[in-house]
């Protein structure tokens, strides 16, 4: 049986533009952020120095070369 990670989780983290709390989401290729409010996504690397502890778990369930 195999192991399979979250695909979102919801962060604490707000959206740069509107300021609503952001979704760190994976896909088959890489993860990123998205805001659920305006739709917009983000690059992961400038969230990971802010991580709060919704995204620190989700990460430690992801492949290193989707980050």
């Amino acid at each position: 049986m195999g192991y399979f990670a979250a695909r979102q989780a919801q962060t604490t983290l707000p959206c740069p533009d509107c300021g609503q709390p952001l979704l760190v989401e994976r896909s088959c290729r890489e993860a990123h952020m998205l805001c659920p409010c305006c739709r917009r996504r983000y690059d992961l690397k400038p969230f990971i120095a802010k991580a709060d502890e919704a995204l620190e778990s989700f990460l430690e369930g992801l492949y290193l070369d989707r980050i």
